[in-house]
C-alpha cells in the first residue's frame, strides 16, 4: 500500500490511489463516448468558451451513472441526447488528461456542452417520474411504476423557485426495520433529477416513501411516495468448470442487458473484514465486488464466485462474463431467463495455454489480507485459485506506529496450499519517508521501530532467514510514494533482490536507470490488493523448471532473475541459449544470438509488438499485421560490444504488457552499463540523495517545535537522522565512484575504438 507520514499523508495517500481508480471510470467511459455520433467534438471559439456556465450540482456523476445504466430508458430521440453527453464527456476527460491539445477552459465548455445535452435528456426522459412538491409538503403517485430488470428509477422533484441539480442514490431495500423514508439530499429550490438506484426491491407492488432534504438543511422538510411493481422473477443456475470438468472458483459478473445493472451472484465471497474495512477507500462495492484493472474490453467489477449458485433474478435477458487469469480464455455468454422459469448453464473453461508445463509459475508478489484462522485461508485460496495463481504472497503491512493485515505466523508451517496454488505470509514494512519495502518468504517479521528507516538492516535480517528483500511501487510513476528515495538510497549498498515494475501497468524508467549504472535489477509484479486492484491481476511469472512445483522453487527463480512480469500478453528471452538473470561472459568481437517470443490469446491480449531493448534502448522489433496472431517472434543477432544487458518487452492487441528480467552481458574490464546516460542518471540519483538530507533537517526543525510535539513522522525522521545519514555518506561515495568509473572506462573504450 502506499501510506507515507500518518494520518494525513494516508489520507493524501488514499487520494492517490483513488485518482488512478477515476482514471479507470473515465477510460471506461471513453470506450464507451467512442460510439457516440459526436465523438469528436469540435474545437470551441473564443466566443464559445465564453458561453460556459459553472457545473450544475452532481451534474457530471450523474451523467456518468446515466450512461453506464440508461439502457432501459433509450428511444431513438433520447439516444441521440445520451451520444451527445457521452461525447462531450469523453472530450473533457481528455483535455484534463493532456490526451487531446487544450486547457481547462476548452474542458469547462466540453462539460457544460455535455451539461446541456443531460438536461435535454432528463427532461423528456422515457419513464420519468416528476414528483412535485411545490404545493405540498407531502405528495403520492397513484398508478404503480413498473420496473424492470435494471431496478432504476429516475424521478424529478420539483421544488418552488428556479435551478437545477442531479443526485445519484443507491437505495438498499432489505431491512425490516426501516427507520424512516429514505433521505436524500436536493437543491434548494428548482428541479432536482434523482437516479435512484434500487437493489432488494420487493416481490410485486410496494411503496416506495422518499424524503427530501434541502441542501443544508438539518432535517428533511419534504415528503413524497412512489407505488412499484418489480419486475417478474425466473431462477438461473450456473455451474463454472475448469478444462478438466470439475467445478471451479472463478471471477465472475452478472450484467442485464437491458439497463446494464450488475447483480451480486448468490454465493460470492465476502472479502470485506479481510480486505475492505481496512482501506476506507470507496473503490469496493457493490456488495462484495473487486474492480479488475485488466486492458480494455474485460476491465470491470466482478465476485468472486465457488463454482456453482443458483439464484432467483428478474426475467430477462442477462451477460454472464467470467475470466480466470490470463492463461484461461474469457467467457462472454447471454443467458435469457423467462418469468417464473429455470435456466441452468454449465460453462466450462478452456485453457489456451500452460506456461507451467513450460516450467514457468505464476506469483504476485504484493497482497494484503488478514490471515489468522481457517475461514481467511479457506477464502484467500479460492480468490487465488479464481485468478489461476500458482503463489500468493500475502503481505501484513505497518508503518512506524503500528501494522495491518495480521498474520497469524511466517515460515512453512503457515504456508497454505491448494494443489499448486499457495498462500505465503511475507510483510510490507518498512513504509516510510524513504519509500515502501517488501520482505518474502520470511521465518518471522522483521520490524524494529527504532531502525525503522534502516533498510539495509531489515534487508539483512531478511536475508539471514533466507528471504528475499524487494522495493515496490518501482513501476507507479507515482511521486508521493518516495520510490526514487529508496532506490537511490538502498540500491548501491547491494541488498535488493528484487523491484516491483508493474502494478495497475508496467512502469520501466527507474528500473532502466539502475540498469544502466550497472546494478542488478530483478522485475517481480503485484497487483496491491486491495488498494490496486484483484489478485493476480497482474503477475510475475518465475521459471522453476519442469518439476513438482514448490514456493521454494519461486522464491530461488526469483533472486536468480529467472522472471517476466505481465497483465495479459506473454512474453519470452534466451540471449545465447540462456534465460533471463543470467550472466553471459563475451570476448572482444563476440556476437549474442537472441531468441525472442511474444504469444497472447487473439482478440484478448495476443501480441502486437515485440522488441529487444539493450541498455534501455530499443534495438530490434517486430509488429504484427492488422489481425494479430497467437505468435510473434524474433531472431536476431547482436554485437555484444563492451557488455551490457537486455531485456524483451511486448505489447499485447489489448494494451496489456509484459517484460522480462534483463540478462547480462559481462566482458572482463568493463562494467557493462549505458555510459552515454550515466553521468545524467548519477547526477539524478545525489540529487535524490541531497532531497533526503533537506527532508531530514527540516523534519528535525518541524520535530523541535512544542506545538509539533506528537508529530510522529517528522519525529520519526529527526531521531533516527543521524544513522541515515550515515547511510547517506556510504551510498553518495559509491555514485562518486561510479563516476570517475565512468572517466576511466571511456578512455578504454576511446583506446579500443
Amino acid at each position: 500500500m502506499n501510506t507515507q507520514r500518518g494520518y494525513g499523508a494516508r489520507a493524501a495517500c488514499a487520494s492517490g490511489r483513488l485518482a488512478v481508480w477515476i482514471a479507470v471510470l473515465a477510460a471506461l467511459l471513453a470506450g464507451a463516448a467512442a460510439l457516440a455520433h459526436d465523438a469528436d467534438p469540435e474545437r470551441p471559439t473564443a466566443a464559445d468558451l465564453a458561453l460556459a456556465r459553472p457545473a450544475l450540482s452532481g451534474s457530471e456523476a450523474f451523467a456518468r451513472e446515466l450512461l453506464a445504466h440508461a439502457g432501459g430508458w433509450v428511444t431513438e430521440p433520447s439516444a441521440a441526447s445520451l451520444d451527445r453527453v457521452a461525447a462531450r464527456l469523453a472530450a473533457a476527460d481528455a483535455l484534463r488528461s493532456g490526451r487531446a491539445p487544450g486547457g481547462a477552459a476548452e474542458a469547462d465548455y466540453q462539460r457544460w456542452r455535455g451539461e446541456q445535452a443531460l438536461l435535454a435528456f432528463a427532461a423528456a426522459a422515457p419513464g420519468l417520474v416528476r414528483l412535485d412538491v411545490r404545493q405540498a409538503q407531502q405528495t403520492a403517485l397513484g398508478a404503480p411504476i413498473a420496473m424492470g430488470q435494471e431496478g432504476l428509477l429516475l424521478v424529478a422533484a420539483e421544488l418552488p423557485g428556479e435551478g437545477t441539480s442531479f443526485v445519484v442514490q443507491e437505495m438498499d431495500l432489505t431491512g425490516e426495520r426501516d427507520p424512516g423514508p429514505c433521505t436524500i439530499e436536493v437543491g434548494r429550490e428548482g428541479v432536482t433529477y434523482m437516479l435512484l438506484k434500487l437493489s432488494q426491491l420487493p416481490t410485486g407492488e410496494s411503496t416506495l416513501v422518499l424524503s427530501l432534504r434541502r441542501r443544508g438543511d438539518e432535517r428533511p422538510s419534504l415528503f413524497g411516495s412512489v407505488r412499484l411493481v418489480s419486475a417478474p422473477l425466473g431462477q438461473l443456475a450456473v455451474d463454472v468448470r475448469d478444462e478438466h470438468g470439475e467445478s471451479t472458483p472463478a471471477l465472475l459478473r452478472l450484467t442485464s442487458v437491458r439497463g446494464r445493472r450488475l447483480l451480486e451472484p448468490a454465493g460470492a465471497l465476502d472479502f470485506s473484514p479481510m480486505l475492505n474495512q481496512v482501506t476506507g477507500l470507496p473503490i469496493y462495492g457493490p456488495g462484495r465486488g473487486y474492480p479488475v484493472w485488466l486492458p480494455l474490453r474485460w476491465q470491470g467489477r466482478y465476485w468472486v464466485v465457488p463454482g456453482r449458485f443458483e439464484m432467483a433474478v428478474p426475467a430477462g435477458v442477462w451477460e454472464v462474463d467470467i475470466i480466470r487469469g490470463p492463461e484461461f480464455e474469457p467467457v462472454h455468454a447471454l443467458v435469457e431467463v423467462p418469468p417464473q422459469g429455470r435456466v441452468q448453464r454449465v460453462i466450462r473453461l478452456q485453457r489456451w495455454t500452460s506456461l507451467a508445463r513450460q516450467g514457468w509459475f505464476s506469483g504476485d508478489d504484493h497482497v494484503h489480507s488478514r490471515l489468522m484462522h481457517s475461514e481467511d485461508a479457506d477464502k484467500l485460496m479460492a480468490f487465488v485459485r479464481a485468478t489461476d495463481l500458482n503463489l500468493c504472497n500475502v503481505l501484513e503491512m505497518g508503518d512506524s506506529s503500528r501494522t495491518w493485515y495480521a498474520q497469524r505466523g511466517f515460515g512453512p508451517d503457515f504456508r497454505v496450499q491448494y494443489g499448486d496454488h499457495w498462500l505465503v505470509p511475507g510483510q510490507e514494512d518498512p513504509r516510510s519517508a524513504l519509500g515502501h519495502a517488501i520482505g518474502l518468504n520470511l521465518q518471522s517479521k522483521v520490524r524494529d521501530p527504532a531502525r525503522y528507516l534502516l533498510n539495509d538492516w531489515v534487508a539483512d535480517e531478511i536475508h539471514k532467514q533466507g528471504g528475499l528483500y524487494g522495493h515496490t511501487h518501482v513501476g507507479s510513476g507515482v511521486k508521493e510514494l518516495l520510490t526514487e528515495r529508496e532506490m537511490a538510497l538502498f540500491t548501491p549498498m547491494g541488498i535488493v533482490d528484487f523491484n516491483s515494475v508493474m502494478q495497475a501497468g508496467l512502469g520501466t524508467a527507474l528500473f532502466y536507470d539502475f540498469l544502466n549504472l550497472g546494478f542488478r535489477m530483478t522485475a517481480t509484479a503485484g497487483s496491491d490488493t486491495p488498494y490496486g486492484g484483484t489478485v493476480g491481476a497482474v503477475r510475475t511469472y518465475a521459471y522453476c523448471g519442469k518439476r513438482r512445483f514448490t514456493p521454494d522453487a519461486w522464491f530461488e527463480a526469483v533472486r536468480a532473475g529467472r522472471t517476466f512480469v505481465s497483465n495479459g500478453v506473454m512474453v519470452g528471452l534466451e540471449v545465447n541459449g540462456q534465460l533471463p538473470g543470467a550472466e553471459i561472459a563475451v570476448g572482444p568481437g563476440d556476437t549474442l544470438r537472441l531468441r525472442a517470443r511474444a504469444f497472447g490469446l487473439p482478440g484478448q491480449w495476443a501480441p502486437r509488438r515485440l522488441e529487444i531493448v539493450w541498455l534501455g534502448e530499443v534495438v530490434r522489433r517486430v509488429e504484427a499485421g492488422d489481425s494479430p496472431e497467437r505468435d510473434l517472434k524474433l531472431k536476431a543477432d547482436l554485437p555484444a560490444g563492451c557488455g551490457g544487458w537486455l531485456v524483451a518487452h511486448a505489447v499485447g492487441e489489448d494494451g496489456s504488457e509484459a517484460l522480462t528480467s534483463p540478462v547480462y552481458v559481462v566482458r572482463p574490464g568493463f562494467r557493462g552499463w549505458n555510459t552515454a546516460q550515466a553521468e545524467a542518471i548519477l547526477s539524478r540519483q545525489l540529487q535524490v540523495l541531497d532531497e533526503i538530507d533537506t527532508a531530514l533537517t527540516e523534519a528535525a526543525e518541524i520535530a523541535a517545535r512544542p506545538e509539533r510535539a506528537l508529530d510522529l513522522y517528522n519525529r520519526l525522521l529527526a531521531d533516527q537522522a543521524a544513522a541515515v545519514r550515515t547511510r547517506l555518506a556510504r551510498s553518495r561515495a559509491v555514485y562518486l565512484g561510479l563516476r570517475e568509473t565512468l572517466a576511466t572506462e571511456a578512455a578504454r573504450r576511446a583506446a579500443e575504438r
